[in-house]
């Protein structure tokens, strides 16, 4: 079958779920406008499902080295007019390797500083990451907060979200598809002599997650979900949600969602740190094991007219539409 476009992406080993949703995001868009879609990936696990469900056909890339998996890349899609390329690690070598045999496009978020696509998208709010060695006559850029690939039920959601007058009560909890740094438990406990209704999401790759299902035996208060790709769905009933900082932040930006940010990584501490110079959300810093100044937090954020600002904050930062920006772009620079 002939492809119009493929998606080259992988997960773990430090890139989150986050990534492969946006792609199908932008896959499902690309689909609406009678494009046909392929994906390349490294894991078939926690992705099968909704390929499945939305009849995108893949390709699983089981090599070990990232040159024998580019290699496959050029056997599968030798004809490929578009390819769509979302990998931290390896942008700048699939946009080299493909930039003369179709057109490239780069998803970005970590400001690589080489590129070699046709287009490079970046929606990180974060200037440190804006910053590329690309001839501009060549690479065409979008980028800032506005091209942040959201699905599309977040902006569908933005009309439910009203911060109530009341104090905070229930806290939702979400850290990334494997949170390698178990914070789940280690927030979780915190919570234990408190009346405050919890909910905790699980990622697909979490490796404690019948530890987390006993320990919450004993406390009425908090509901575990074995992973669920409907956080959107979830998100307006609660108050407050503790959160790392990968594209999730950006998710609660744009419902508005207070929230304080526990990052793990470097990037994720630029990142929650650039929100909060703008308004939006707490930043706790890296874990340091603090019941007191985690309590300090919620109390701080009891006050209505803090969480409102931060409600209106975030909203102004994301406004939900970079998916449809990038798409439509997509569409005018692709090799039809």
């Amino acid at each position: 079958m002939k492809y119009d476009f493929g998606i080259r992406m992988d997960l773990g080993k430090g890139i989150g779920s986050g990534h492969f949703f946006r792609c199908l995001a932008v896959a499902e868009e690309l689909q609406k406008n009678g494009k046909e879609v392929i994906f390349l990936t490294n894991n078939e696990h926690e992705i099968k499902n909704h390929l499945q469900k939305n009849k995108i056909p893949y390709v699983i890339l089981k090599q070990k080295l990232e040159i024998d998996k580019l290699t496959q890349c050029k056997f599968e899609l030798k004809n490929i007019k578009n390819l769509i390329i979302d990998l931290p690690f390896d942008n700048e070598m699939y946009s080299k390797q493909f930039r003369n045999t179709c057109t490239t496009f780069i998803i970005d978020d970590l400001g690589r500083k080489k590129c070699f696509s046709d287009v490079l998208f970046n929606g990180s709010i974060v200037p440190d990451f804006h910053s590329y060695e690309i001839d501009p006559k060549l690479t065409k850029t979008f980028i800032g907060s506005k091209y942040m690939i959201l699905r599309k039920e977040y902006l569908k959601e933005r009309s439910n979200i009203k911060i109530p007058a009341a104090p905070i009560k229930k806290i939702l909890m979400t850290f990334g598809g494997s949170d390698s740094n178990n914070l789940s438990k280690k927030l979780l406990q915190n919570f234990f002599d408190t009346d405050y209704e919890i909910s905790l999401i699980l990622g697909p790759s979490y490796k404690f997650t019948k530890n987390i299902f006993e320990i919450s035996k004993n406390h009425k208060n908090f509901k575990i979900y074995n992973f669920t790709n409907n956080l959107s769905k979830l998100l307006p009933s609660q108050d407050l949600v503790l959160s790392s900082g990968g594209i999730t932040s950006y998710e609660l930006a744009c419902l508005g969602i207070p929230c304080i940010f526990f990052p793990t990584e470097v990037f994720e501490d630029k990142t929650v740190s650039s929100f909060t110079k703008n308004g939006f959300g707490l930043n706790y810093g890296f874990w340091d094991n603090d019941p007191d100044k985690i309590m300090k937090e919620i109390l701080f954020l009891n006050d209505y007219h803090k969480r409102q600002k931060m409600f209106q904050s975030g909203r102004k930062i994301v406004d939900g539409k970079g998916l449809f920006r990038i798409t439509k772009n997509i569409l005018k620079y692709s090799e039809k």
